[in-house]
């Protein structure tokens, strides 16, 4: 019994060693990380979660954790660190993930540096896609002064508005304007006095539209939104907040 016992335990050796290697890999660090102290306290924590282990070294690695390196971690003065895998490593793998989650990017900004400044959250780049509407932007116009000027002001030389609602330019000072602009009949209080002809709910015969009603086509819609997005948007300086 004795020698099955043993032989047994031979035959699991490689596999428990193998299980060991899969929970560790090879880390390259910026030194200015390795001084402040950031990776000595960031890493005992990820492998109390995850029981996965890093060694750090300077050549061949699992990741990079660096300045200017894949995804971005953090950030520190000037300069944003990120990670980078440059094999198919799993343990390495889990770091990058852990290290880009919440919990991990609130284990390095709870970090205190003995000296130096603090490491933060790196800043997010926010792309703005231009929008381009295939409406005919002269008709769109002659739509918005016939049927928007009893409430908003539509240009920059028009002055018959109520005054009490946004102006077109100032609209489209918002950063969703062509998201609002596209669903406008759906947005209070359009709904009520406004249609558009194939898209929008009749209106309710025992609720009527209290002022004219305003019944557009699809060809409308697109030529106004095209017209808007010719609108240079109003200077408000502050962003907008708007509910």
């Amino acid at each position: 019994m004795r020698a099955i016992l043993i032989a047994c335990a031979v035959l699991l050796i490689p596999g428990i060693a193998l299980t060991q290697d899969a929970r560790r890999f090879r880390l390259a660090v910026a030194p200015e990380l390795e001084r402040s102290g950031l990776v000595q306290y960031i890493l005992p924590r990820f492998s109390l979660k995850t029981q996965r282990h890093a060694e750090i070294v300077s050549d061949a690695p699992d990741a990079v954790f660096g300045a200017g390196q894949g995804r971005p971690v953090t950030r520190r003065g000037g300069t944003t660190f990120g990670i980078a895998l440059t094999g198919e490593n799993d343990a390495a793998r889990r770091f990058a993930d852990w290290l880009l989650s919440d919990i991990g990017r609130k284990t390095i900004t709870a970090f205190e540096p003995s000296e130096g400044e603090p490491f933060t959250a790196p800043e997010r780049k926010t792309e703005v896609a231009e929008v381009e509407f295939d409406g005919d932007p002269d008709l769109g116009k002659d739509v918005a002064e016939a049927h928007c000027t009893r409430c908003h002001r539509v240009a920059e030389e028009d002055r018959s508005t109520i005054g009490s609602t946004l102006s077109f330019m100032g609209l489209r000072a918002m950063p969703d304007w062509a998201q609002r602009f596209m669903a406008f009949y759906t947005l209070n209080p359009h709904p009520s006095f406004v249609r558009v002809e194939g898209v929008s709910p009749p209106f309710l015969p025992n609720r009527p539209p209290t002022i004219a009603p305003v019944v557009l086509t699809l060809g409308e819609v697109e030529a106004l939104l095209a017209y808007v997005a010719t609108i240079p948007p109003a200077d408000l300086g502050a962003q907008i907040q708007h509910q």
